[in-house]
């Protein structure tokens, strides 16, 4: 199955958002954009992280700079999760031991 893919005008008329608000997401490093014959697109696997910074910036008004830390925290938080439940999994084994 071939990767979809949404060209971002498209995208940004679909959300009545400013294009401009996605290639700053892309110059931040917060998202990568594929670059097919000179337009630029979003992967399909992005379309859900895209969704929630067009929340951040439109409804909220966090500007680039919040959603990037904001991304970063999230990142942290779902490691430290996944840690702990590894912990609780390896101190079960344990006390079944």
């Amino acid at each position: 199955m071939q990767p979809e893919f949404i060209k971002i005008t498209e995208y940004c008329i679909n959300y009545n958002i400013e294009p401009e608000f996605i290639i700053s997401l892309e110059e931040s490093g917060i998202i990568l954009l594929t670059l097919i014959d000179n337009d630029k697109f979003i992967h399909e696997d992005q379309f859900g992280e895209v969704e929630r910074y067009i929340h951040l910036h439109y409804d909220l008004h966090i500007n680039i700079e919040g959603i990037d830390a904001i991304r970063h925290l999230l990142n942290r938080v779902n490691y430290m999760q996944h840690e702990i439940d590894r912990l609780k999994t390896h101190l079960h084994l344990h006390e079944n031991a």
